[in-house]
Order: structure tokens, then C-alpha cells, then sequence
């Protein structure tokens, strides 16, 4: 078995997620000494449990390098395999699977329209008012810090949609803008571990518009009851069948990894 999950606004949560004093949480990553990361004491006795007796894969839009400031991840669950980078990346014992990132590079230049061709027409909408700073993630897919208040909302509509007919996702979390390749995805990525390790039962959870793909190769999905991917099925008028946690929030890590255990159980 294999619980394969994304990380930020699923199993961690930033400190504007902590609204109940009472709630005992451990912080799990820090960024220039300021604190940036928690998980309850409860997600993470949960996690441990897990870790033990499944193959559990932290799947995450991160990079490697954000990955690593996770120090639950680097000094105490240590799983054997991690997908950063959006599916991008995938570690294996602490190396990166070199064979995997070529495969997915030959993609994007296959498969999709350059990136050199999307900022060129980005550069139409773009603006300082509104685009606060920009970054590559590690040339697989661009991100920006944006002001969501300011977005251009009439030529925005029509640049996502050219950049969704040139095989790229648009997804917007909290402050941040993704711009991401098609080919680079957390399904094909953990396929491709579930595969090399044989294992048959897959069991997933994640939040946002870059969970979709990885949460749809699967009936066995929890997925929180905030983010894009809930707002997107209240706003749906076909409905979305995804089932979704009775939690939000910090809490909704909880329930997710409850929902995990109680698989495991039965599958014994």
C-alpha cells in the first residue's frame, strides 16, 4: 500500500491555519529563523503510524531545496521516497532519480508550448502593481508572488485559456501563481514509483488545481474541504465526486491521516 500526499495546506499548515490556541502543534520548518511550518501533535503520531506499516511518499510543488527545510522529513520519518518539484524531482533515498527528471524535460520540450513563448505573452497582463516577484523552479516551471487583489480580470481569462490549449495548469495558492507544465504532474510521477515498487493499493489526498490529475487516478482520495480543488466543485454545476474531509483547516491533516489508518486496518 502506498499513501502518496501532498504537503502545504494538506498535511502542513502555515501559521495563519493555528486559530485555536488550545491546539497543541509542533513547528516543522523555519526559513531564516522565522517560523513558517506546523503540523498537530496528533497529524504527526498519525504520520509516524503510517510510515511504519505503508510506503508513504511526500508529493509536494516544492522544490528540493524547500523540501529539505521540512525537518520532520530530513531527522525523523525519513521516507524513502519524496516528488518535489510538482512531479519534476523524484528522491529516492535521499538522490534524485536523474532518469525520471530527463524523461520529464523531453516532455515539456515535446509536449508543450515554450516557456520562452509564455512570458512573452504574459508579458502583455504583467504587471509591477500586481506581480510582486517571479521565480523558476528549477527550469520545470515558473511561479510568481502576485497581489490577488490587483489581477486584470478580462485578458487574464484568455491567457489562461491559451496556456491551458499549449498544455499548461494556472493555479493560484494564497499569494502564489504557478505556471506549470502539463508533463510536469505528482500522477505520473507517483505511478511511476507505485509501479517500480510493486505495490497495488494507492491511497491519496491534496488540495489544490496541481492535486486534480493525482487525485483523480484514484477512487482511494481525501481531499480537504478548502482550496481550489473544494471551491472548484461548490462552484461546478455537474458537481465533482471527490469526497471531502468534514474538517478544514488544520484539522482536516487529521482526519485525512485518521481516513488512511482506518484503510490500512481493513486491509489487514
Amino acid at each position: 500500500m502506498i499513501f502518496a500526499s501532498d504537503l502545504d495546506q494538506t498535511l502542513i499548515y502555515s501559521e495563519r491555519f493555528l486559530t485555536d490556541p488550545s491546539l497543541k502543534v509542533r513547528l516543522i520548518e523555519k526559513l531564516d529563523e522565522k517560523p513558517i511550518s506546523y503540523m498537530t501533535e496528533r497529524a504527526l503520531c498519525l504520520l509516524e503510524e503510517i510510515n511504519k506499516h505503508m510506503l508513504f511518499i511526500p508529493v509536494t510543488t516544492r522544490t528540493i531545496e524547500q523540501y529539505n527545510r521540512i525537518t520532520i522529513f530530513q531527522n525523523e520519518l525519513k521516507p524513502k521516497y519524496a516528488i518535489t518539484s510538482n512531479g519534476g524531482n523524484i528522491i529516492c533515498n535521499g538522490a534524485v532519480d536523474e532518469f525520471w527528471n530527463k524523461k520529464i524535460r523531453m516532455r515539456i520540450e515535446d509536449e508543450c508550448i515554450s516557456i520562452t513563448d509564455i512570458l512573452k505573452q504574459f508579458e502583455d497582463i504583467k504587471g509591477s502593481d500586481w506581480i510582486l516577484n517571479e521565480k523558476s523552479a528549477e527550469d520545470l516551471f515558473y511561479y510568481f508572488i502576485i497581489d490577488r487583489q490587483k489581477m486584470p480580470t478580462d485578458e487574464w481569462d484568455g491567457f489562461v485559456q491559451w496556456m491551458e490549449q499549449g498544455n499548461w495548469t494556472v493555479s493560484i495558492q494564497g499569494r502564489k501563481l504557478y505556471f506549470v507544465p502539463r508533463a510536469v504532474n505528482k500522477r505520473d510521477a507517483v505511478l511511476y514509483v507505485k509501479s517500480v515498487e510493486e505495490r497495488s493499493e494507492l491511497f491519496v489526498a491534496g488540495d489544490s488545481l496541481l492535486d486534480l490529475p493525482l487525485v483523480s487516478c484514484t477512487s482511494n482520495c481525501l481531499i480537504p474541504s478548502h482550496g481550489e480543488i473544494y471551491h472548484l466543485a461548490k462552484r461546478s454545476e455537474e458537481g465533482m465526486s471527490f469526497p471531502f474531509t468534514a474538517q478544514t483547516g488544520i484539522l482536516a491533516s487529521e482526519e485525512i491521516l485518521e481516513w488512511v489508518i482506518q484503510q490500512m486496518k481493513i486491509a489487514k
